[in-house]
């Protein structure tokens, strides 16, 4: 879309650009009702992506992924001739879309990290899985601050989370120690008890 050809949603007439982002809104020029544009500040940013260029002589190269695009670049790995839709730019130097999954399924290009481990999910699972039962907690408990405490940092998803997973480990990995702790002592009350 332009970003001067937002018009009218009853009858596709123009909408002029000072009469964006108003909150009463404005007057349609060619139905008469009331209009409301809310346009975000990105639609006056210019896209950067390059298209590729089509052959224009025979004797030109052209791209081994596109037969009918014009090479703008070769590719640092393996030689092949991209066009600009083809050409990844990584750590400065072109590759093609090949070598840059080989190079992320090999950890050869370290900038691109493909995953990551949720430690606030491995917490919570560590957490509480184990409640149900009392031996596993004895590990998996102690094991949940244990990862709270050293992940509590670590890069996240990509996707923006919150530390709500670890707050709700922690609590559930203190209460099972808290538990354990009052069973191993109501067993040795009763034991002394039954001694006397």
């Amino acid at each position: 879309m332009a970003a001067d050809a937002i018009v009218c949603a009853v009858c596709s007439w123009p909408v002029p650009r000072e009469f964006w982002n108003r909150e009463e809104g404005v007057r349609c020029g060619g139905c008469g009702q009331n209009v409301r544009v809310s346009v975000f500040p990105s639609i006056d940013v210019l896209v950067t992506g390059a298209a590729p260029e089509a052959l224009r002589a025979e004797t030109e190269a052209s791209c081994y992924y596109h037969a009918q695009s014009r090479a703008a670049t070769v590719c640092g790995e393996c030689g092949r001739f991209l066009c600009a839709l083809c050409d990844l730019e990584i750590e400065g130097r072109h590759i093609c879309p090949r070598c840059f999954e080989s190079g992320v399924s090999a950890h050869r290009i370290e900038t691109v990290e493909p995953r990551r481990v949720l430690w606030d999910s491995v917490a919570l699972a560590l957490a509480t899985i184990p409640f149900l039962l009392i031996w596993p907690a004895l590990i998996a408990a102690p094991w949940a601050l244990t990862v709270i405490f050293r992940r509590w940092n670590a890069p996240s998803s990509v996707v923006p989370r919150t530390k709500i997973r670890f707050i709700i480990a922690g609590v559930f990995a203190l209460a099972e120690i808290g538990f354990i702790v009052f069973v191993i002592y109501m067993m040795v009350q009763v034991n002394l008890k039954g001694r006397r």
